[in-house]
């Protein structure tokens, strides 16, 4: 395939109604011209503005539950019939909390994992029995986070992020004899309507951009620039990786100043 495409014909991407999802979408629409993007979601979001920039032609809003089965699978399907083939993925769909663990409920519990393990495990099924049964390659983007290695009061996330690492590993691995790549993406604190949530609500002090090397939050356009290499050929022979990109957050570790 042409690499002005970057190999790939039309990617889905969860969650891309705004924050990182969104700004993936805006990247690969402007810089793959020939990309279709299927902004698959709870909700709509910003997707008219995507729309009103590219065309309806090059963009699909479908509605998705990502903790089921079925509605994964049908998004995928829906998608084929629209954009005639599917070649990628991004898993940016994702929620969080902010719970004791002693008085957390098997609900708080459940709510979390389902989002992130069961929805970027049912995803990357979906996609990858669409590409196998084609004899067609691809490549799949899934998120974890700097919490992977732990985070206090957001421990179900910490471990949907450790697992999809895991998954990620194990995927690549037993996709790779069908030409299907699986890499993930751990950020660290980015601007998006998340951060700003959690922030705004107490549950983050903001001085925790100070512990990042580059002394600021990242942008959601400086992770969809990640997502970008990874889905291309520029990234041929990286499979089951997990990309850091964390403004130093995890080399800084301890306060420094000069």
């Amino acid at each position: 395939m042409s690499s002005k495409n970057g190999g790939h014909t039309a990617v889905i991407i969860t969650g891309a109604g705004s924050g990182i999802g969104f700004a993936t979408a805006h990247r690969l629409l402007s810089d793959w011209p020939q990309v279709k993007v299927i902004v698959a979601d709870l909700r709509p979001g910003d997707v008219e503005l995507l729309i009103t920039e590219f065309k309806k032609e090059r963009v699909l809003f479908l509605e998705i539950d990502v903790t089921s089965a079925t509605s994964t699978a049908s998004v995928v399907e829906k998608s084929i019939a629209w954009a005639g083939s599917l070649s990628g993925l991004v898993n940016c769909a994702g929620n969080s909390s902010n719970h004791s663990s002693l008085e957390m409920t098997p609900q708080q519990w459940r709510e979390i994992l389902d989002c992130h393990l069961d929805g970027h495990f049912f995803m990357n099924q979906a996609l990858a029995r669409h590409l196998v049964s084609t004899g067609k390659p691809g490549a799949i983007v899934n998120f974890s986070s700097i919490s992977s290695n732990g985070a206090p009061r957001r421990l179900p996330y910490s471990v949907s992020k450790a697992g999809i690492e895991a998954l990620t590993r194990t995927l690549a691995v037993e996709w790779a004899e069908y030409g299907i790549r699986v890499n993930a993406i751990a950020p660290g604190y980015i601007n998006t309507p998340l951060v700003a949530n959690i922030i705004s609500k107490g549950y983050l002090d903001p001085s925790i951009v100070g512990m990042h090397a580059l002394g600021r939050f990242g942008e959601p356009s400086e992770i969809a620039s990640g997502v970008k290499f990874l889905l291309s050929d520029e990234a041929s022979f990286i499979t089951g990786e997990t990309l850091l990109i964390d403004g130093g957050f995890s080399a800084k570790k301890i306060p420094w100043k000069t």
